[in-house]
């Protein structure tokens, strides 16, 4: 009897550790569809306006040129990425959904629309 309990422990154990585990990549992978999409974003001192894409494969894309670089960090709040001259552009996400983006080598934030 009490082999019984302890491999019902074990048991339960495993379960839960591979829903776990299911749900982490889960996570994982509906993270990128987060930030998968187009916006427009305005640049408020030359009051030009421009468009911003991220490609299911994570390439990043301002007024359809392919920025060098790559992602560094990808989590439900941010997606970081490092371009081809050491600057980050990061795009800060709330809900789901991504709001604005952080350009380092301006040091300026831009409010995103979805097109």
């Amino acid at each position: 009897m009490k082999q019984n309990g302890w491999l019902n422990n074990l048991s339960q154990t495993l379960f839960s550790h591979v829903i776990k585990l299911k749900k982490q990549k889960a996570i994982q992978v509906a993270l990128p569809s987060i930030y998968i999409g187009t916006w427009r974003f305005t640049d408020e001192l030359s009051k030009r306006k421009h468009s911003l894409e991220i490609t299911p494969d994570l390439h990043i894309l301002i007024d359809h040129r392919e920025l060098a670089g790559q992602v560094q960090i990808l989590t439900e709040k941010e997606l970081v990425f490092l371009d081809g001259y050491g600057y980050q552009l990061r795009v800060d996400a709330v809900d789901g959904q991504p709001i604005s983006v952080y350009d380092e080598a301006d040091n300026r934030v831009y409010e995103l629309e979805h097109t």
